[in-house]
């Protein structure tokens, strides 16, 4: 199906666009590895907690859960919110997008997307890995 000049314009903007694109992929992917260390750092807190609890040492737990699991779980918190601020900028994008194409957010998501590596789902690339194999 050839490509209708609606396309042709998204192309174009979003082209001139790849080193913006590149920048917001790449502040997702380093929020991402932050919140994956914090979930990891409560899991291990979270553990500990478990041992203490299942050999009934509860002044330990109680100690651990006041101490280590609560800083991990804000640890957990501030991750998130990073993420949460690198998806407003994402979102912010395609919305500068869309007003160049004087198009709809809507219009605009799905081009962007499709150019960004951090829209790719995990269940996709792990598809993907085994079909090589």
């Amino acid at each position: 199906m050839p490509e209708t000049n609606w396309q042709l314009k998204i192309d174009a903007v979003i082209d001139g666009k790849t080193a913006d694109i590149e920048r917001i992929d790449n502040t997702i992917f380093m929020e991402m590895a932050g919140v994956s260390m914090a979930l990891d750092q409560l899991r291990k807190s979270l553990d500990k907690l478990k041992m203490h609890l299942n050999e009934r040492e509860f002044e330990k737990a109680s100690q651990l859960g006041y101490q280590d699991v609560a800083q991990e779980f804000v640890f957990v918190q501030r991750t998130l919110a990073g993420l949460q601020t690198a998806v407003h900028q994402k979102e912010a994008f395609i919305s500068t997008i869309a007003q160049e194409i004087n198009g709809s957010y809507e219009d605009a998501a799905p081009y962007v997307e499709s150019r960004m590596t951090s829209a790719v789902k995990k269940s996709a690339v792990l598809s993907i890995e085994n079909d090589k194999t």
